[in-house]
């Protein structure tokens, strides 16, 4: 039964995905969360969360005021940094509209973050670094309705396997 439901779930993501003009055809978010999450040692709840809460799973979800863009909402700094992406600020965010590439260089980030504040604090806390950026974070600014967001997704996340 509950293949049947997490088969429905893709099946549905996968048209959402088409009729919102998504970047690849037949492309499973799911399935690339699994691949990062696998890579950085993450839990795939985690970065699902962030996926949500960014973007609600839109892989052409834009943020103009940050800039930020796709699944993970992913600046063309950390576009650089993580993904090895390089180009201008508006060539960066473009190719951040890839699923894979957005995914990997959002979990490769929130891989940097976990290690280093993770110790210290519960992920509502640290995962708001994502949100305002380490100097802010650092600087003691908080976002607390951001982190009970990505919880809020993260206990709402499918079974990964």
């Amino acid at each position: 039964m509950i293949w049947l439901i997490l088969i429905a779930v893709i099946v549905l993501f996968l048209v959402t995905v088409e009729a919102q003009g998504g970047t690849m055809k037949n492309y499973n978010l799911l399935a690339v969360i699994a691949q990062y999450a696998h890579e950085t040692g993450l839990e795939p709840a985690l970065i699902y969360g962030v996926v949500m809460t960014e973007s609600s799973g839109n892989p052409n979800a834009r943020n103009p005021s940050d800039p930020s863009a796709g699944l993970m909402g992913v600046t063309p700094l950390i576009g650089r940094y993580y993904g090895g992406i390089l180009g201008s600020d508006s060539e960066v965010l473009e190719v951040l509209l890839e699923p894979n590439l957005n995914v990997q260089a959002g979990s490769r980030f929130l891989a940097h973050l976990r290690a280093r504040y993770a110790a210290a604090m519960p992920v509502v806390t640290w995962i708001q670094a994502y949100n305002l950026g380490e100097t802010k974070f650092d600087a003691g600014i908080r976002v607390p309705q951001y982190g009970q967001r990505v919880a809020k997704f993260m206990a709402q996340a499918p079974t990964f396997v």
